[in-house]
């Protein structure tokens, strides 16, 4: 009985680094933390990490609504209407969201 012998070959596993993807990231610039806007028409404007295809907003905890893009920043068109309200910025894949940002809409008789 003859033994074959085997060749057992060695491999070596190279670990090439990679060159890590820049966390995302999301920012509310404008309101300002408890911030008074006017009521009535209010572009809520939120930069993002470059590259972001698309960043969404939520006012007092409702649904996520997209927002558009121009010169470099993200804005949201909403109609703000009298009281306490916040509003929360994400990107669309969920990759970075905000803390609530609290702001006030006054009332209409205020000068």
């Amino acid at each position: 009985m003859h033994r074959r012998k085997t060749a057992v070959l060695k491999t070596e596993t190279k670990l090439v680094p990679s060159t890590p993807k820049a966390a995302a990231s999301v920012t509310i610039d404008y309101p300002r933390p408890n911030e008074k806007v006017n009521p009535g028409h209010y572009a809520i404007r939120v930069t993002a990490t470059e590259g972001t295809p698309s960043v969404m907003v939520s006012i007092d905890g409702g649904g996520f609504s997209s927002c558009r893009f121009d010169g470099g920043y993200w804005y949201f068109d909403y109609q703000a209407s009298e009281g306490r309200h916040s509003v929360v910025a994400r990107t669309s894949d969920g990759s970075a969201e905000t803390r609530a940002r609290r702001f006030e809409v006054l009332n209409g008789n205020h000068h």
